[in-house]
């Protein structure tokens, strides 16, 4: 007697392609609903081997080939990253670079000196605060929407100053903008060192903060004025990187204009000294643009070990520490 043709039943599994994909099943291997499946798909030659099909591209043909570090990947992405920006690129001055104590520093940042970074070293601080100022964003404009009005106006582009003829100008993003105060807020992800330097009472009921940070927020006070608003007061706010907010701080004085005024005069007598000092062809006269040496120089981006400053960079305060350690020596 002549076994009966078996049929074939096609697989319930919604991502099979049929029977070139899984082979479709010969109705004996129906079984009843399991797991809300009717069918339970028999395996096949050819379904094993869809399932070794690499997807995107395997590297490693020995499945028991440790995978690479994926640390080392990011650090190379982020690097690129980093390096792709515009910011990264950038030969004009922004509000947070003009407050800088050292000179020299802004010189070189106008003449496009190349900067001294770590290879394949992506600057994960700065990084991170990139990242914790889209989620200050969002949180603004969440408070926003709640209140039902505008409070924050939010990194808005600010014109600090028009410019001088051919000379560009100066402008920013400033992070916030409080109309309830009339206060510019700008914020600072730090870590517990910085906060501990930020606590450290220099005056009563003031904190300790750096030159820089404090023109810049009067900077942004002179874009928020020029934009037609009334300043008031301007704001630090530092924000932890620790586990805890509650660690967060913040400093407030009121708005200066003149503060403002005085990193602009200062901006543009640095472009009419590169214009008048012939530091292409004489690398050596950067060494007469003034500097000013401290603790700032640790993260200076033009900083070099050795010799004197030039087109390649400057040594910082490294000749300052050994004129002091030589000064104890001989006291």
């Amino acid at each position: 007697m002549t076994a009966p043709a078996k049929t074939q039943q096609p697989c319930d599994d919604p991502f099979c392609s049929g029977p070139q994909a899984c082979g479709w099943l010969p109705v004996e291997h129906i079984r009843p609903n399991q797991g809300g499946r009717g069918i339970v798909p028999k395996p096949t030659t050819a379904s094993v081997a869809v399932a070794q099909t690499p997807v995107g591209g395997i590297v490693a043909t020995d499945a028991s080939t440790k995978p690479d570090s994926t640390v080392e990947t990011m650090r190379e992405v982020l690097t690129s990253l980093d390096a792709s920006r515009p910011r990264s690129m950038q030969t004009t001055l922004g509000p947070s670079e003009l407050g800088t104590p050292c000179g020299r520093q802004i010189a070189m940042k106008l003449a496009g000196v190349p900067r001294q970074l770590p290879a394949n070293r992506p600057p994960w601080a700065p990084m991170q605060g990139t990242a914790i100022h889209g989620l200050m964003e969002e949180a603004l404009e969440h408070h926003n929407t709640q209140l039902g009005r505008e409070r924050w106006i939010i990194e808005q582009r600010l014109e600090i100053d028009p410019g001088l003829h051919d000379t560009p100008g100066i402008s920013g993003h400033g992070d916030a903008f409080d109309t309830d105060w009339a206060m510019v807020v700008d914020w600072k992800f730090v870590g517990t060192t910085a906060l501990r330097e930020v606590k450290r009472k220099t005056i009563p009921n003031e904190l300790l903060v750096k030159p820089d940070y404090r023109v810049q927020a009067h900077l942004y006070g002179l874009g928020h004025e020029r934009a037609g608003r009334e300043v008031r007061w301007v704001r630090l706010v530092f924000l932890a990187r620790s586990h805890d907010y509650n660690d967060s701080a913040e400093w407030t004085e009121r708005y200066d204009p003149e503060i403002a005024h005085k990193a602009v005069a200062r901006y543009y007598a640095s472009l009419d000294m590169l214009g008048k000092l012939p530091l292409a062809a004489t690398p050596a006269l950067w060494a007469a643009v003034p500097a000013t040496p401290g603790k700032s120089c640790d993260w200076c981006p033009f900083r070099r070990a050795g010799g004197p400053a030039d087109a390649t960079g400057c040594p910082g305060d490294s000749q300052a520490k050994i004129d002091k350690q030589v000064a104890g020596l001989i006291a």
